[in-house]
């Protein structure tokens, strides 16, 4: 089974019990070191970095769509912006997106430090289960012959965009064992992935993980998940389905549209998830 387990202890809390996570989406980071937007994203990053530091995060959720993926440009984009990011001394957890395999796969996890490209971690009681949406798709060689048909399928659906991806078989089986695991532990669960779970929360244009509906379907069957975060689609969105919470994070590259919410951080605590954006403005209050 592919997976990277990672626990750690509760390092920027003091109150037992209580996390509190740095939330960010949709960077898609240019390279022009002549551009006002390329000057501007860089400042703007780098603010959010203030923001997770004062806010004491435990660590951060970088939800994919990292770099803009320009041809030819993608790993001077993908090198700067890590650059700045390293500049916050806290603890990422990187999702890969679709922009960010203009990058080769192989390249792009060494760089992202992640020896898999799907894996879980522990922290308090959770397990993040983080998803690779672009497993089965066409910037991946298919793994198996069940793969290999997802894929075919997928691309005859002319409302599935080709820039968008399914888990495939090896991922699902490996997702089952992990929330088997997680049931087991008395831990609950938060999914995480690059493309929205549900079609309340995308549309046409930005389209979803390609086999969501399965997908939902296997989270659903363990009362252990609580929630699915993901990004992708620029403007946020949010529903709840069978007990479960979808929540998709509104782009940072469309800041200047909702800059409240360009960076977030999710605080969980007392069976609740609350999520707050720039200067303290509430987004979410969810029950868990």
């Amino acid at each position: 089974m592919r997976s990277w387990k990672n626990t750690f202890p509760n390092s920027a809390t003091e109150t037992e019990g209580t996390m509190r996570i740095g939330l960010i989406t949709d960077i898609h980071f240019p390279v022009n070191d002549f551009s006002e937007t390329h000057f501007r994203t860089a400042t703007d990053i780098l603010a959010g970095m203030v923001f997770f530091r004062d806010s004491s995060v435990d660590f951060v959720l970088q939800l994919g769509d990292l770099i803009e993926g320009s041809n030819g440009r993608a790993p001077e984009e993908l090198r700067q912006v890590l650059t700045i990011l390293k500049k916050y001394d806290g603890r990422f957890r990187h999702v890969i997106g679709n922009h960010c395999l203009a990058v080769p796969r192989k390249e792009l996890l060494r760089v992202l430090e992640l020896p898999f490209p799907y894996y879980s971690f522990t922290a308090e009681c959770f397990r993040f289960i983080v998803l690779d949406g672009m497993d089965v798709s066409v910037l991946n060689e298919p793994e198996t012959d069940a793969d290999r048909k997802l894929l075919q399928s997928c691309l005859e659906q002319p409302e599935l965009h080709d820039y968008c991806g399914a888990i495939g078989e090896r991922q699902m089986e490996w997702m089952k064992s992990e929330l088997l695991n997680a049931g087991a532990s008395g831990e609950q669960v938060i999914a995480i992935c690059h493309f929205p779970l549900h079609p309340a929360t995308s549309d046409m244009k930005h389209g979803l993980l390609w086999n969501h509906r399965e997908v939902r379907e296997l989270l659903s069957a363990y009362p252990a998940v609580k929630a699915c975060i993901g990004g992708h689609y620029h403007f946020g969105g949010y529903t709840k389905e069978n007990g479960m919470h979808f929540l998709v994070l509104p782009a940072f590259v469309n800041r200047s549209e909702h800059p409240e919410s360009a960076w977030s951080v999710a605080e969980i605590k007392n069976k609740r998830l609350v999520v707050t954006g720039f200067e303290g403005t509430l987004l979410y209050d969810l029950e868990l």
